[in-house]
């Protein structure tokens, strides 16, 4: 099986969505005769030359962006919007999408989700499902107890994908998890994430005593 990635984030590389299609990719790759092309839209603009080949070549595209603050990147947009010319011209292209965003929960991605499948609706292709998941701020740097499960997961979806071609709706749910916060959940996530990736940040930079500053405030 034939899979084009296309990394939508605009850290390129060096991405969260990078981390995670990753582990994706190297579940997909132990099954079967599989190969991955990736392919990194922010080295692509203005013209997505390479991305709109892939369009109109590839077997199978996964189309991978994060979400900030519930809004899609720029480059994933102008992607979007370049497919125009191509609607219906690739029936038998099944398209596929991996959603992730900082917030903790993955109910964030469902509105972009059911975009994209009316989007693949309106291309004239195959919907093949999409990947949602929160949390994933700052992978590089969280403690090992919250990301390993969500690394093993994202690796059981790439090779059950590669053994099956159909992303497991099952698995799928289980990675969304959670899709909401109890309010009890909220306080005790908020401090663990200012310690470990706010606070962390601020002492590298020697500005942890500055941390409640109000400099807008008058006077």
């Amino acid at each position: 099986m034939r899979l084009t990635v296309i990394n939508g984030s605009p850290r390129g590389q060096k991405s969260n969505t990078s981390i995670l299609l990753g582990h994706f990719q190297n579940g997909f790759l132990e099954t079967g005769e599989n190969s991955v092309e990736t392919i990194y839209l922010i080295k692509e603009r203005p013209g997505f030359e390479q991305s709109l080949r892939a369009f109109m070549e590839a077997e199978r595209i996964l189309l991978a962006f994060p979400l900030y603050v519930d809004a899609m990147p720029g480059s994933v947009k102008d992607y979007i919007e370049a497919l125009a010319p191509f609607r219906g011209k690739r029936p038998d292209l099944t398209l596929m999408y991996l959603v992730q965003n900082g917030f903790p929960e993955t109910y964030h991605n469902r509105p972009v989700a059911r975009y994209l499948e009316k989007l693949t609706r309106r291309l004239g292709c195959t919907y093949g499902g999409s990947i949602l998941k929160g949390g994933c701020e700052g992978l590089d740097v969280q403690p090992s107890f919250l990301v390993d499960k969500v690394f093993r997961l994202f690796h059981e979806v790439g090779k059950d994908f590669g053994a099956t071609g159909i992303l497991n709706e099952n698995l799928l749910a289980r990675l969304a998890r959670p899709e909401h916060l109890t309010p009890e959940q909220i306080g005790q996530v908020i401090p663990m994430v200012n310690s470990f990736l706010w606070d962390s940040l601020m002492e590298k930079n020697g500005v942890k005593d500055r941390s409640f500053d109000r400099p807008y405030l008058k006077s």
